[in-house]
């Protein structure tokens, strides 16, 4: 849900749920973020300009 690492999220994944992970006996994995993703930065971009677009037509705002 989140689109860069921060903080809030690194420590809870990171630290906490790893170590839950492990006093379960559990394998952990942590699946990466886009960041800073050119792709994925020219998608984002993409995206918000339609919006603007659909929103903003006509003068309207």
């Amino acid at each position: 849900s989140f689109v860069c690492d921060h903080i809030e999220t690194l420590y809870e994944v990171d630290i906490y749920y790893r170590q839950v992970a492990e006093e379960e006996g559990l394998e952990f994995a942590r699946a990466g973020v886009p960041n800073d993703s050119d792709t994925f930065i020219a998608a984002l971009a993409d995206l918000v300009l339609r919006e603007c677009h659909e929103h903003f037509k006509g003068g309207e705002r």
